[in-house]
């Protein structure tokens, strides 16, 4: 079944360059389409030049950043917000107003309010926090009524109905909330950095390879991304599954 699926996974990534291979020789203008042979040369170069990785590690760090800031405040809002009603009636119209907002208007703020090193972090922060807080909260009130009856009839104080009863019956939804946010601050950091312009990132060099249409760098750059978003949520899921184990 593992193999299958590794097996089903090839033919679709070779379906898929098999098609962009015929999409290329039909438009016959590697500066609007190359050949995938070329951007895989230029992916190469890109990975063998001299500043790639003090660019993937600024990224890295940003996005790293970004995510446990909202990771963390989204945990702490979302328990206040769904233990407390009148908490929660204050802070839902913050979380739709954040999930509302276009991404490129959050960015171009950011860039007025914070320095160009800053603006992929606070924009990956605010696109995040919504999805984990909104999680947690999800996840409070599905807690079992019947548990925390039982807890106040014992008046057990608040601090140990966090601990024992809420926290251990919200984590499948810390979880998805870290899932599905992280999925969310890679790309949101890219275009954060494509916008702001820092010295150092993955963002800025695809925007360089855009403003002097180098095409096939521009798709490199682009599988990079790619490659470090899918990456580490890999990397966290097998993470989750070893401590369920």
């Amino acid at each position: 079944m593992f193999k299958n699926r590794y097996i089903i996974t090839i033919i679709s990534v070779a379906f898929l360059i098999f098609i962009w291979h015929l999409s290329a020789v039909y438009i016959a203008a590697e500066i609007i389409l190359p050949y995938p042979i070329t951007v895989l040369k230029s992916l190469i170069l890109v990975l063998f030049s001299q500043n790639f990785l003090i660019k993937l590690f600024y990224t890295l760090l940003r996005g790293l950043l970004g995510f446990i800031i909202s990771y963390i405040s989204g945990i702490f809002i979302g328990v206040l917000a769904g233990i407390f009603k009148t908490f929660r009636a204050l802070i839902n119209p913050i979380i739709s107003v954040i999930r509302s907002t276009p991404v490129i208007s959050v960015i171009l703020l950011a860039l007025i309010w914070f320095d160009v090193n800053y603006v992929p972090i606070f924009v990956a922060f605010l696109m995040a926090f919504p999805i984990v807080c909104g999680n947690i909260i999800e996840g409070i009130t599905t807690v079992d009524k019947n548990l925390l009856e039982m807890a106040n009839v014992y008046n057990i104080p608040l601090k140990k109905q966090i601990f024992k009863i809420y926290i251990p019956s919200i984590v499948p939804f810390i979880i998805a909330g870290a899932s599905l946010s992280l999925g969310v601050v890679w790309k949101v950091i890219i275009a954060a950095e494509v916008l702001s312009q820092p010295k150092w990132g993955v963002g800025t060099s695809l925007n360089e390879a855009k403003s002097y249409l180098i095409t096939e760098e521009v798709f490199a750059w682009t599988i990079i991304a790619i490659l470090l978003s899918s990456g580490t949520e890999y990397l966290f899921n097998q993470l989750i599954k070893r401590r369920k184990k």
